[in-house]
């Protein structure tokens, strides 16, 4: 399988605070985000091919959906967890920030 950029391989949290109307921003655990009462959605790549996609859940704990993820043409990535398919647009990324196009 070809892989995406190493700089990927992590769990990224959701920077509502930095959104654009075109663009969804994902930060690394280190960040220093605002507090918030429930946890923030976030996203994993893992070499090989593994996804993993966390949402709230009951208790406001966050539950994790596996799946897999397959580079797609251009700047996309397609991604499966749960019984939900979709590609993500990747704008830019590096080893602080990830931007996916809306």
């Amino acid at each position: 399988m070809p892989e995406i950029s190493p700089d990927l391989y992590r769990r990224w949290y959701r920077s509502f605070e930095e959104d654009t109307d075109d663009q969804a921003v994902y930060r690394p655990a280190d960040f220093p985000f605002p507090p918030r009462r429930a946890p923030r959605p976030s996203l994993e790549f893992r070499p090989g091919g593994g996804y993993l996609e966390y949402a709230a859940g009951p208790a406001d704990r966050a539950d994790a959906s596996r799946g897999s993820w397959e580079p797609g043409e251009g700047d996309a990535v397609r991604v499966r967890a749960g019984a939900r398919t979709r590609v993500l647009h990747i704008v830019a990324h590096d080893e602080q920030v990830l931007r996916i196009r809306k």
